[in-house]
């Protein structure tokens, strides 16, 4: 179970590193996920449904291709919302031609949709949506359909606590645990 912590603004704050096999792992956002390279980060305002919270972005962009961790703050609201999830798919939908989405949880209890998206110029789109513990992660990989990369980092996506234990339970196998440094 993860405890509900405050929104972390400051880069002071933070304690962030790779970990083996170039995994970036950052505990106070709650997440880790393979870029292909260490991701560069800024602070952004979210919108959503006409309100606008404060978030943070991971990203690196390589030629064309594009990978994006969005973390949004959604402490002054409930856990979990659904609103807030279809919200979030919307614009990813609007890019081109869904080719699939499925309302999916990451684990019982996270809610969240994932989409592949057929975009006008022929690249692929693969994005997930999901929400708990009133952070909403929106992940995001363009690239050319097929690419190793975008499928990578697509799959690698963990969604983790503070002392870095993975939320997907993997059924009675034990949790991948990342280093938060505790």
């Amino acid at each position: 179970s993860c405890a509900v912590a405050p929104f972390l603004a400051g880069a002071e704050a933070e304690r962030e590193a790779t970990y083996g096999e170039g995994v970036y792992v950052n505990c106070p956002y709650r997440f880790a996920a393979i870029f292909p390279r260490e991701p560069m980060i800024r602070d952004i305002t979210y919108t959503n449904g006409g309100r606008s919270v404060p978030a943070r972005q991971f990203y690196t962009e390589q030629g064309a291709d594009s990978f994006s961790v969005i973390i949004a703050d959604f402490s002054n609201g409930p856990a979990i919302d659904q609103q807030v999830i279809e919200n979030a798919a919307i614009p990813l939908r609007q890019r081109g031609q869904v080719r699939f989405q499925f309302a999916e949880d990451y684990d019982p209890g996270i809610p969240g949709r994932q989409l592949n998206i057929s975009l006008p110029n022929g690249r692929q789109h693969r994005a997930s949506v999901y929400m708990f513990d009133h952070r909403l992660y929106i992940t995001e990989a363009n690239a050319a359909p097929g690419d190793f990369a975008a499928l990578q980092f697509e799959q690698s996506v963990s969604i983790i606590d503070a002392n870095g234990t993975d939320l997907d339970k993997n059924g009675a196998l034990p949790s991948r645990q990342y280093d938060c440094g505790k």
